[in-house]
């Protein structure tokens, strides 16, 4: 079969001549009897036909190659090492281009496998440009002019100046860029977020924010991003950016492990950058005696089990840290330094009451 394919393929010039020959003696005979000029056409038409056979012909040959070599291959690889065979099946795919001739693909189930993995390599840019506008009719620290953040409200009559306020705000504005990209250990999924809505030193600022900075392969992930004791699913569809004020909403800088991670139950265990203070500014301004410093000696530790079901899911997630702090000027006789164990829980859930209606529930 393979000495008659060659013999086709390397003879393929030959027959054509053959052809062209055939059909060149009539046509001069044709043109010597005055034979008029559509009888010359049609033959035209029937050359251009039998060009048109012959390199479908050659595509028929090889992708009949293609086969062959494909299940050589097969077989090849089934063989033991006594020298005995071992049955292997294997298909190939041919499919006709726009040129008329065959193309082999990857066997059905080599692309399903190809799919599963995740065998490409993927970039996704999003973001949004966003203004916020507003009025506020009473007062609150001009560094946090656009949110709704009781902690930022006077403590007292005018601290922040008279009632009434006009804003404008573009830190809502976001860029991202995700990727995906195939290794021997699975898929390389990072992500690279950031904003213009300055905290910490630059509160009231519209500078960059990092928002995301992660990777994960695998059951592992390291890097910044939603930390394992939030829930980012029960943020409430809201106008205003900040979001409720009872709601845990925290990023951080974490490596993360996750020994069970189905379509429908998730469990996770993550250490975290240590700290202790819901704002995440410079510890000088909440300790208020001189000299004393924090001090976090190890990670904190974070969990998270998420099961989900048709009605919706459950969340649950724990925190627990070690807090230190150190006096600096300690006597034998007066130290003002210590330590304690902090803890927390934090339930979840969405609750599905119809297409367009979920109800979104937390408790901490």
């Amino acid at each position: 079969m393979r000495s008659n394919l060659r013999n086709v393929r390397d003879n393929a010039p030959l027959i054509a001549l053959f052809f062209l020959f055939v059909i060149w003696i009539p046509l001069t005979h044709a043109q010597s009897q005055g034979t008029n000029t559509q009888d010359i056409q049609q033959l035209k038409d029937k050359l251009q036909q039998l060009e048109q056979m012959m390199v479908e012909v050659k595509g028929r040959i090889t992708a009949l190659e293609d086969q062959r070599n494909v299940k050589d291959s097969a077989a090849g690889i089934g063989k033991s090492t006594n020298g005995s065979s071992k049955a292997l099946s294997s298909s190939a795919v041919t499919s006709l281009d726009n040129n008329g001739t065959h193309a082999a693909s990857p066997p059905p189930s080599a692309q399903a496998e190809q799919k599963k993995s995740g065998a490409e390599n993927t970039i996704d840019i999003y973001g949004h440009a966003q203004m916020d506008s507003g009025y506020d009719f009473g007062q609150i620290d001009p560094s946090w002019f656009d949110v709704v953040r009781p902690t930022k409200l006077p403590a007292f009559a005018n601290q922040f100046g008279q009632n009434g306020q006009s804003y404008f705000s573009v830190r809502q504005t976001r860029f991202g860029v995700k990727t995906s990209t195939p290794t021997s250990y699975g898929a390389l999924k990072t992500i690279f977020e950031f904003e213009l809505f300055g905290t910490g030193v630059d509160a009231g600022q519209t500078t960059f924010r990092l928002r995301h900075a992660w990777g994960e392969m695998g059951h592992f992930g390291a890097g910044q991003t939603w930390s394992p004791f939030m829930d980012p699913n029960v943020f409430p569809n809201s106008l205003e950016y900040w979001g409720p004020n009872g709601m845990v909403f925290f990023r951080n800088v974490q490596f993360r492990w996750t020994p069970i991670k189905t379509a429908h139950n998730t469990f996770m265990i993550a250490a975290e950058r240590p700290g202790a203070s819901a704002d995440q500014g410079v510890y000088s301004g909440r300790i208020e005696l001189s000299n004393i410093t924090p001090q976090f000696i190890l990670p904190d530790l974070s969990m998270q089990g998420h099961f989900e079901r048709k009605w919706g899911y459950f969340q649950i997630a724990s925190m627990f840290r070690r807090i230190a702090w150190v006096d600096n000027n300690a006597t034998p006789q007066l130290n003002l330094g210590g330590s304690a164990f902090g803890w927390g829980i934090n339930t979840s859930s969405n609750l599905r009451f119809g297409e367009k209606t979920t109800g979104k529930i937390q408790l901490v």
